[in-house]
């Protein structure tokens, strides 16, 4: 069976923003085990443009480029289609057997790692992981004795402060539904089962609500199987909800809220800051289609091709005659969706065939590295100064982390590789000179290990970091909001790591720039600080 399901999102802009245009950031629906979207209109009044960021597979967020205005909102509209297959709990057997870290897909190992939102070595998730196990050695009792444990035993409130969203703050105190996520999953890690957090949309929720975490997790034969911890369902229905992200373990480790989730509402201006995302999405089911099941692979097949490609060429600069060719798909995807709107199937598929031509048609040049650097050999061109500047290049020494390396091989960027960094410092990183010309589109993408003061949930932000860039080595314009906040309670075991940030570049195609990371501190106290690793631009050549 086949099902379409409409998803609608409302992202707000508050703040008036310090540069003439900017870019906002936030997730739409994804290409998802069996969802793929249809369709996606984004609206503003103050949209100029939009095209998409690809993160690690599947995911992909809008990146919107918008004018300078007091106040803006971005409507978004997705329709996607879900293949659904026969219900999981009458599909799996009562019992299955924990499995052991050999029996598991090396693929699905990186799941079981301790992060900064999923503490698995810390002692109350040890604790608690013994509770629900109980001694079974049957996986399917273990998944129904954690499900039932998050929802009566975690509440839905925030009785300490500082707020967090991890495993151990949810298990000592309470949470929302993001803090039930990060308890479950850490509960099946801590024994030995991968589990990884899902953000997505309830499907026929009554009322707007904040996109919603659930959890993934594994089971040897049946692949992955959704629970919704906060509502004591296993085993979750492909139809309930509509997937926006999948999160990879360097999405467990925070760059913008303390102990939460990284995820990828920001913008390009520290002036506009994250915006306002929360009590603006619904979904809702659509028409459903009983077919036989080589139509459904072959709409699903079509669907997803014509998806991948559009993301591709959306909004980047093509051609008179690969533009035209976008137009021309795009119509005919518009064309598809209300004939299968209309139950229409086989006028839909030739509509999507006609879509997936156009797209073939573009012919876009590949995705290349312009510039990379893993820092393992030498400074190559980076400079550091400002008040208070301890960049230094080297592998990281902080005593109070000794288990802190690199991302990759054993050097990084750090502002200071051995200590805390200075008390009212205002300093700068930056790139040598990266060259853009001749591409219809870049990206920016680093790893950051972030322990600054301040508290992003509060929006204070003591010692912020943030990026900036410069065509001139004069003018330097806002790249990306501030990234700062360390939860250090005492009480949270936090265990930090590395974090993954994309941008996007399209506003400086035709220039050459310079990439500066900035942070600053006033006279209280001073955490690890900031360390970069594995910075890299890319992009597609005309």
């Amino acid at each position: 069976m086949l099902q379409l399901l409409k998803a609608t999102g409302k992202v707000r802009i508050e703040t008036l923003s310090s540069t003439d245009t900017y870019e906002i950031y936030f997730h739409i629906p994804i290409a998802f085990e069996d969802q793929v979207p249809v369709s996606l209109k984004i609206e503003s009044e103050d949209l100029l443009h939009y095209r998409f960021l690809r993160l690690a597979p599947p995911n992909v967020i809008a990146a919107a480029t918008m004018q300078k205005s007091a106040s803006a909102v971005i409507n978004w509209e997705s329709w996607v289609l879900i293949r659904r297959i026969k219900n999981a709990a009458l599909e799996i057997p009562a019992y299955i057997q924990l499995p052991t870290r050999e029996q598991l897909p090396e693929n699905t190992r990186k799941w079981l790692r301790s992060t900064s939102c999923v503490q698995v070595d810390a002692p109350i998730v040890q604790e608690k992981a013994l509770l629900v196990k109980n001694n079974t050695d049957n996986l399917r009792t273990l998944s129904n004795s954690i499900v039932r444990y998050c929802y009566s035993e975690i509440p839905g409130e925030f009785p300490h402060d500082p707020t967090g969203f991890s495993a151990v703050y949810a298990l000592k105190w309470g949470n929302s539904c993001t803090g039930h996520a990060h308890a479950g999953a850490a509960l099946f890690r801590a024994n030995g089962v991968p589990a990884r957090v899902l953000l997505n949309i309830f499907t026929n929720y009554p009322k707007p609500m904040d996109m919603h975490w659930i959890i993934d997790y594994y089971i040897p034969g049946y692949n992955w199987q959704k629970m919704e911890t906060s509502q004591n369902i296993d085993l979750l229905s492909p139809g309930k909800v509509v997937v926006v992200m999948v999160c990879e373990p360097e999405a467990e480790n925070p760059l913008f809220y303390p102990n939460g989730i990284d995820s990828y509402w920001y913008s390009s201006d520290p002036a506009v800051g994250i915006p306002q995302w929360g009590h603006g999405h619904l979904s809702e089911s659509g028409p459903g289609y009983s077919l036989p099941e080589n139509d459904i692979e072959e709409l699903y097949s079509l669907s997803l091709s014509v998806w991948e490609r559009f993301v591709d060429a959306r909004g980047i600069h093509l051609s008179d005659t690969q533009q035209n060719n976008l137009d021309t798909a795009c119509a005919f995807q518009q064309a598809a969706l209300s004939h299968l709107q209309s139950k229409s199937v086989d006028n839909g598929r030739a509509a999507l065939r006609d879509a997936l031509e156009n797209l073939e048609a573009i012919q876009l040049n590949p995705i290349q590295t312009i510039y990379f650097d893993d820092f393992e050999n030498g400074v190559n061109g980076w400079t550091h100064g400002g008040t208070g500047d301890e960049w230094e290049l080297g592998v990281p020494a902080y005593i109070p982390d000794n288990n802190f390396t690199a991302h990759s091989g054993n050097n990084c960027w750090g502002t200071d590789l051995d200590n805390t960094y200075e008390n009212n410092a205002d300093n700068w990183l930056m790139s040598p000179v990266i060259n853009l010309e001749s591409l219809s589109c870049a990206y920016l993408s680093v790893y950051i290990r972030n322990s600054l003061a301040g508290d992003d949930y509060h929006r204070t932000y003591d010692d912020p970091l943030w990026m900036e860039i410069t065509a001139d080595g004069q003018t330097f314009l806002p790249l990306c909001t501030y990234m700062g906040g360390l939860n250090d309670d005492p009480e949270i075991y936090d265990k930090g790591g590395w974090s993954f940030l994309a941008l996007d570049l399209f506003r400086y195609i035709g220039e050459k720039v310079q990439i500066r990371f900035r942070m600053r501190s006033n006279a209280d106290q001073a955490y690890e600080g900031v360390h970069i690793d594995d910075f890299r631009v890319y992009g597609r050549m005309k």
